[in-house]
C-alpha cells in the first residue's frame, strides 16, 4: 500500500524489530508523555532528533517521515490560523493587509502544538512499522493485560490500512468500469461519494466475519488461550526500558531547570 498516511507493519531484519513489543510500547508512551511535559517546542524538537538514530537502526527512517510529508498542508494551516486568530494573543508581531494582525504568541502556540503532533506521529509510525500485531498481543498478555484489550489494539492498528486497501480495490474496480477521477475538487467529490456505499457494506461484512471467527475460536470463554506467535522479554529489553525511563526523567528535569 504505497502512499498510505497510516502504515502497517513492515518486516525488516533490524535490532528494533527483534526487541519485545512492550519495550517499544513503553518508549512510545514515554515520548507522548514528554511532548506534553517538556517546557516548549525547542525541547520537543530536540526529542524529535532521537527518531533519526532509532529509525536508521530500524531501517524504516524514510517510511516514518513519508506520511508526515503528506500532512504538510495541515501544519501550514495550523500556523496561519494560530498566527492570525489566536484567542489569547497579546504580543503583536506585525500588521498585515486587510486589517489582519500576525501575533507572536499565536505562532509560538502553533509551534508547540505542531511539534507535539510531529513527534507523536513519527514515533507512532515507528512503533507501527516495527511491531507485528501478533507479537504485540502476545507481549501484552505476558504482562497481564486482558485478551480483549490486546484484540482492540491489534484491530485498531490494522483497521485503517485495511480500509485503505479496500478503498483502493473499489476505486480500481470502478475505474475499470469507466469511473472518472480527474477534474476539480467538486467533480472528484461526486465521483468518490458513491464509493462510500460499497466501502461501508464491505466494512460491515468484515466485522461480521471477524465476530464469527472469534466465536469459532472460543474467544470469550475462560479456557487458557494460546498464541501462534510467542515473545520473550530479555535482559536487553529490561535495560532499554530502564534507560528510557531514566532519560525521560533527566529530560524533564533539564527542560524545567535550564
Amino acid at each position: 500500500m504505497a502512499s498510505n498516511i497510516l502504515l502497517s507493519y513492515v518486516h525488516k531484519d533490524s535490532y528494533f524489530h527483534k526487541i519485545d513489543p512492550s519495550t517499544k510500547l513503553l518508549i512510545t508512551v514515554l515520548v507522548i508523555l514528554l511532548t506534553f511535559i517538556l517546557k516548549n517546542y525547542i525541547h520537543i524538537m530536540i526529542l524529535l532528533l532521537f527518531i533519526f538514530p532509532i529509525g536508521i537502526k530500524s531501517k524504516v527512517l524514510r517510511m516514518v517521515f513519508r506520511p508526515v510529508s503528506q500532512l504538510f498542508l495541515i501544519f501550514i494551516l495550523l500556523f496561519i490560523i494560530q498566527g492570525l486568530f489566536y484567542p489569547l494573543a497579546t504580543d503583536k508581531l506585525m500588521d498585515l493587509p486587510f486589517g489582519f494582525t500576525l501575533w507572536k504568541d499565536g505562532l509560538i502556540n502553533a509551534a508547540n502544538v505542531g511539534s507535539r503532533l510531529l513527534v507523536m506521529m513519527v514515533f507512532g509510525f515507528w512503533f507501527v512499522l516495527t511491531t507485528h500485531p501478533g507479537d504485540l498481543v502476545s507481549s501484552l498478555r505476558k504482562i497481564g493485560l486482558p485478551n480483549a484489550l490486546g484484540y482492540i489494539m491489534i484491530t485498531t492498528l490494522q483497521m485503517i490500512p485495511r480500509i485503505q486497501s479496500q478503498m483502493k480495490t473499489i476505486i480500481d474496480a470502478q475505474k475499470s468500469r469507466g469511473l472518472e477521477t480527474t477534474g476539480n475538487l467538486i467533480k472528484k467529490f461526486k465521483s468518490y461519494l458513491p464509493l462510500l456505499g460499497p466501502l461501508f457494506m464491505g466494512s460491515v461484512q468484515q466485522a461480521v466475519e471477524k465476530s464469527m471467527a472469534l466465536e469459532a475460536r472460543a474467544f470469550s470463554s475462560d479456557c487458557p488461550k494460546t498464541n501462534y506467535r510467542k515473545t520473550t522479554i530479555h535482559l536487553k529489553d529490561k535495560i532499554i526500558m530502564i534507560c528510557a525511563v531514566a532519560l525521560s526523567i533527566i529530560g524533564v528535569i533539564l527542560s524545567w531547570t535550564l
